[in-house]
């Protein structure tokens, strides 16, 4: 495909006969390869050697570089040739396999900035936290005199890595089973560990949280909660109904998030971000919570944000699992319960090793699991109906366990 000149709003030459560029298709930026610039301007895809030309090009530009309105971080300074490959599964970005080394992603769907991803990768990275794929190189580009974004990104490649909704689903499937928890407890026991070190890997961004963050936190949970009575199924909405004096001050407990530790946290982390390969759990995906307007993904929040968020999201495995393996709902509620409660354990006990208990807000953690629940019934009504299954069971199971 051939990429129009007049379409074009910046590029970044790679090499001789790659460009980074970025396009503007009637207000719709992106950020795409193009192979021969100065003549067919072909659209690059994997085997054309665009994401071989950005690995030479970030091993010759070790460090922090800028490049016209292009800055450049990268961690490499070695480069040898590899085959190219397609990551072929559904994403909103373009990402190519580069000699079973690397996986380049290019940004073909650019947000506006700022982005949240280059400074948290560089504060693990200087912190030394591995559990995740290993950073090669951010790439961001600044519109003008607008913040930067992320334009594409370079990691280490992990062989065989299963994603979190794969492996946890069937990891709950064979313990209810079976009856079995010690896989569960074991690797919950290890995932809990991680999200500590995570956080404990960014406790060099701590500040602490003024009544206008506090204020933001509760405002947002009850636009989330206003959003899901409108997209809710009928049952759900029935019971948000029911419990609405309970809801409300479940997340009218936002506000009095004042004066507390918060950080640059994950801001997504759920079992879908946690890739298995081998015996190793690695997060990904530091692009912050999707649902917020990209100035406030940047913003400090509670670690509580994360606990939450991965604890709730294993409730959500255990309705998946009861669903894909065809089994009685009972018979996950001791699974689901045994992994969040390893999990909790794990974590709280590796962040008190650490040396940073303080950073836990237990009292959060309703608030902030309920908030995760109306969020995915938000998603669910405007962007996978198939999903809202989810939902129907976490919303009263929640209900149900915080007013026991």
């Amino acid at each position: 495909m051939t990429v129009p000149a007049d379409s074009t709003t910046d590029v970044l030459r790679l090499g001789a006969r790659h460009v980074l560029a970025v396009t503007d298709a009637d207000g719709a930026l992106a950020a795409v390869p193009i192979v021969d610039p100065d003549g067919a301007r072909q659209r690059a895809t994997a085997g054309s050697g665009a994401a071989d030309a950005l690995l030479r090009f970030i091993a010759e530009h070790p460090g922090r570089s800028r490049h016209g309105r292009f800055t450049v971080v990268s961690w490499v300074d070695r480069y040898s040739p590899g085959i190219e490959q397609p990551i072929t599964v559904d994403q909103t970005n373009e990402s190519v396999i580069v000699g079973d080394r690397a996986v380049v992603k290019w940004a073909t769907h650019l947000e506006s900035g700022p982005h949240p991803a280059p400074r948290r990768l560089a504060t693990l990275t200087a912190a030394g936290f591995t559990a995740m794929p290993a950073p090669w190189a951010v790439l961001t580009w600044a519109p003008g005199e607008g913040p930067e974004t992320l334009v594409a990104t370079v990691t280490g490649y992990l062989p065989g890595a299963v994603d979190g909704w794969t492996w946890a689903k069937d990891m709950f499937i064979a313990a209810a089973r079976t009856g079995d928890l010690t896989a569960v407890t074991a690797t919950c026991d290890t995932l809990g560990a991680v999200v500590a070190d995570l956080h404990a890997a960014l406790a060099a961004t701590v500040v602490r949280s003024t009544p206008a963050d506090a204020r933001r936190w509760r405002d947002n949970a009850f636009t989330t909660l206003s959003e899901a009575r409108a997209l809710a199924g009928p049952a759900n909405a029935a019971l948000l109904t029911e419990h609405a004096d309970a809801v409300a001050a479940t997340l009218e407990s936002l506000a009095d998030l004042v004066d507390v530790p918060i950080l640059d946290a994950h801001g997504d982390l759920h079992v879908g971000q946690v890739l298995r390969t081998d015996d190793r759990l690695v997060i990904t995906d530091f692009d912050g919570n999707p649902v917020l307007a990209p100035a406030e993904r940047v913003l400090p929040v509670p670690a509580a944000v994360d606990l939450a968020g991965i604890l709730q999201s294993l409730s959500h495995v255990a309705i998946v699992a009861a669903r894909r393996g065809e089994l009685d709902p009972v018979t996950l509620a001791p699974v689901d319960e045994a992994a969040r409660a390893a999990l909790r354990n794990a974590y709280l006990g590796r962040l008190a090793q650490t040396g940073h208990a303080d950073l836990h807000i237990d009292t959060a953690l309703p608030a902030l699991r309920l908030q995760q629940v109306l969020r995915e019934i938000v998603y669910a009504g405007r962007h996978l109906p198939r999903w809202m299954y989810v939902p129907d069971a976490a919303l009263p199971a929640l209900i149900n366990e915080t007013s026991s």
